[in-house]
């Protein structure tokens, strides 16, 4: 299925800031799934072309088309990444990603903290 045999496993998040009822700000989880994929390193002209565009690239990830649902975060290895673009190669999505700067502590799932 995969170009390589998938060689890690990533969360696929939907993360929210919201307001508790004494207004504090907060990144909630709305949504996650984890799912398979292939790191990949990063070319000399993606990385240029990011930095161009005034992105830092950290990762690139390969996964099935039909498994990504718009997230816009990925969690691999207690790191947490945005999703900075994505690529459609065929029946496979590039997700380029970047360390956020949402610490994974200050992450929250129904009212309790992540760690």
């Amino acid at each position: 299925m995969f170009p390589n045999s998938p060689n890690t496993t990533l969360t696929l998040l939907t993360i929210k800031s919201e307001k508790d009822s004494i207004g504090t700000k907060r990144n909630v989880i709305k949504t996650s799934k984890t799912i398979v994929g292939s790191k990949k390193s990063i070319t000399r002209s993606e990385h240029q072309t990011s930095t161009s565009l005034g992105i830092n690239i950290d990762l690139k990830v390969v996964i099935q088309s039909i498994l990504y649902d718009n997230s816009k975060f990925v969690k691999i290895d207690d790191e947490l990444y945005k999703i900075e673009r994505t690529f459609e190669n065929g029946q496979f999505l590039e997700l380029y990603l970047s360390k956020s700067d949402i610490e994974v502590s200050n992450v929250w799932i129904h009212q309790q903290s992540w760690y």
